[in-house]
């Protein structure tokens, strides 16, 4: 069963190669390709996705960042996410002014881009460690959606979101651990410490709360 359906749009070929048969040992569907701004708004009008990874430095009139910005005026449920040499604020601030969910390195390692786009796939916005260093230490994940207010009412911090969300994929425990660096015990503290805030005793509790609060996107059928 598919993880969840991408559009790669990248101008080099070699690239998006590389990337499509790492998304697919993950078991994502790349469900199309495009090389510039403008087949990339076309195959996003044409194809179900759910996510398009989109490089932000294509050639062009329209480039990343402006085919970005159209696909937030057409509306619609496809996740936006960045793809980027550049690590300046200045592009980070203008992707997230034109709509995207994402905002990641190229040079990020496989684990942490699975672990971003499950993230994003489940209502997250998500920089790069190495982006969001240059805001302030421990800064992750932005989130902009209904449920910032249910995170700040049950009181959950960014990182305990972050596995919240993680936790309501396919991943175990231990490869969210792997995903985000963390041991394996911090991971279970913060799990204990969700259940607790949340008022549950498990997983499959939690999963559920979450979606009902809109912590955790549902699952679309």
């Amino acid at each position: 069963m598919s993880k969840g359906r991408i559009i790669l749009a990248d101008d080099h070929e070699l690239f998006r190669r590389g990337m499509r048969q790492l998304l697919e040992t993950e078991d994502y569907e790349v469900v199309a390709e495009a090389g510039n701004g403008p087949d990339a708004l076309a195959r996003a009008a044409d194809t179900k996705a759910d996510i398009i990874l989109l490089d932000i430095g294509m050639p062009g009139e329209v480039d990343g960042l402006e085919a970005a910005r159209r696909l937030a005026d057409a509306g619609g449920d496809l996740k936006v996410v960045m793809l980027t040499v550049r690590g300046d604020l200045d592009a980070l601030f203008s992707s997230i002014g034109a709509g995207a969910r994402g905002y990641i390195a190229k040079d990020t390692s496989s684990e942490q881009l699975f672990a971003a786009i499950d993230v994003i796939m489940h209502g997250g916005t998500v920089l790069s460690s190495s982006v969001a260093g240059g805001l302030g230490e421990g800064i992750r994940t932005l989130d902009y959606r209904p449920g910032s207010y249910a995170q700040q009412s049950f009181g959950l911090s960014d990182r305990e979101l972050e596995i919240l969300r993680l936790l309501a994929t396919s991943r175990s425990p231990e490869q969210i651990a792997a995903a985000l660096f963390l041991s394996k015990k911090t991971v279970q503290n913060h799990l204990s410490s969700v259940y607790r805030k949340l008022g549950v005793r498990n997983r499959a509790e939690a999963v559920i709360k979450a979606m009902e609060m809109h912590l955790v996107e549902r699952a679309r059928r």
